[in-house]
């Protein structure tokens, strides 16, 4: 992102009219919004950024995360917003269904994904258009929290890969650290104390293509894997770690409640859609 003056800057932060280019603008629910929330979130969270200047200042963005709470959405958005890049989820279509809740995020123009029914790709067509807008999208390739025993990234699903491919968006890996410390999962609300900030480290943005010989969904696995060790190399540099060489497999799972599974006689397929 460009170098700017610091009140340019701020402006473009919180979104004031004419400080973004129209596809970065967040739109009046999350202008709103952000008056109390920017300042809560970051009194709970103490957040920690580095490598912002990595997000593109326009054109289409597919960002992807790790995945380890109920925090994330409220954390990955601070980051975006607060950079100048409207939050754009794609995110459980549950959520959609809440009173209230689900009108704001509609309006908020954040898309809903569908899994395992017959309007699944909707989720896809939807976010080809955003981008196809030049609009910023943010995606949890595990698809839900990471239920690696260290937290680490688990290997991820095909949507985000396949996006790229279709519409040549770079990818942009994101690691976030602490929001699982900060609030923990099954807990209602967050418990923030000392030493419980949230860090977060965005990488450099790089662009996929098939390759010669390759089908595209040999595109789609080579793409995710490398995307998701990505993702885990900047974790490892937030945790001063070395992460592991090959990630959990969430499919081999027998619990798996982001799709309802478990069942223990379950045996998981040798690769599944997003």
């Amino acid at each position: 992102m460009p170098a700017r003056s610091p009140l340019a800057a701020l402006a473009r932060s919180w979104d004031l009219p004419g400080a973004r280019p129209v596809p970065r603008r967040a739109g009046l629910v999350i202008d709103l919004a952000q008056i109390p929330l920017r300042p809560l979130i970051t009194a709970l969270s103490r957040p920690r950024w580095e490598g912002t200047e990595n997000f593109p200042a326009d054109g289409p963005v597919i960002a992807c995360g790790n995945h380890l709470a109920a925090f994330d959405p409220f954390g990955y958005g601070h980051l975006l917003q607060a950079s100048g890049i409207a939050p754009r989820f794609l995110a459980k279509d549950g959520l959609f269904r809440v009173p209230v809740l689900g009108a704001l995020l509609r309006a908020a123009r954040q898309i809903p994904v569908l899994r395992g029914t017959s309007r699944s790709a909707d989720a896809l067509a939807a976010a080809r258009e955003a981008l196809g807008r030049g609009e910023l999208l943010m995606i949890f390739p595990e698809g839900t929290y990471t239920r690696d025993p260290d937290l680490w990234p688990m290997q991820g699903r095909l949507g985000a890969a396949r996006l790229a491919l279709e519409t040549g968006a770079p990818l942009l890996p994101i690691a976030s650290w602490g929001a699982r410390a900060l609030w923990p999962v099954g807990s209602p609300l967050p418990r923030p104390g000392p030493g419980r900030n949230v860090r977060m480290l965005v990488g450099e943005p790089y662009t996929v293509a098939v390759r010669e010989g390759e089908t595209v969904q040999q595109a789609a696995l080579r793409v995710t894997d490398d995307l998701m060790l990505r993702i885990a190399a900047l974790l490892g540099r937030l945790r001063g770690e070395e992460p592991p060489a090959v990630l959990h497999d969430p499919r081999r799972d027998t619990h798996r409640p982001e799709v309802g599974r478990t069942d223990p006689a379950f045996r998981p397929p040798m690769q599944e859609d997003p």
